[in-house]
């Protein structure tokens, strides 16, 4: 008898306290969604990101792989992202104020050139870059000098 007395005393919730429960879950459901889906935005910009640097990279492994002074554009079998082009351009030779301490006046040093890779989209109509980098060359001088 005593446990249908407990039983009895225990009083239901009302109908407001389940609408807060109700409000509150809501609430936290879609403070969740919210959170998911600016982590997907922020995936969907590193992908980007690294595609534009893996593409940029690879064009600087062409650029320096060849001894030519000036390329003007990449072999499309080297580089065979069709939607994309790289263009070269030549800055002329760096200063030493622009090379780091460490690599300053060692003997031998031939000289370097700033070269600069900017990838472009073919897709978009405007001329936006999508990536700039720029790459320190060697510049081999006709004295028979040869990479090692």
């Amino acid at each position: 008898m005593n446990r249908r007395n407990s039983l009895r005393s225990v009083k239901p919730f009302t109908l407001i306290e389940v609408i807060i429960a109700i409000g509150i879950l809501a609430i936290s459901l879609a403070s969740l969604f919210q959170i998911i889906a600016s982590s997907r935005a922020r995936i969907a910009k590193a992908e980007e990101s690294w595609h534009t640097m893996h593409m940029l990279t690879q064009a600087a492994e062409y650029v320096l792989l060849h001894r030519a002074d000036v390329i003007d554009s990449i072999d499309r079998d080297f580089f065979p992202y069709r939607d994309y082009r790289v263009d070269i351009s030549y800055e002329g030779e760096v200063t030493d104020e622009q090379i780091d301490d460490d690599f300053r006046s060692i003997d031998g040093q031939l000289p370097l050139e700033l070269c600069v890779l900017e990838l472009y989209s073919l897709k978009s109509s405007g001329k936006e870059s999508l990536g700039t980098l720029e790459l320190e060359r060697i510049v081999y001088e006709d004295d028979g000098l040869e990479p090692e």
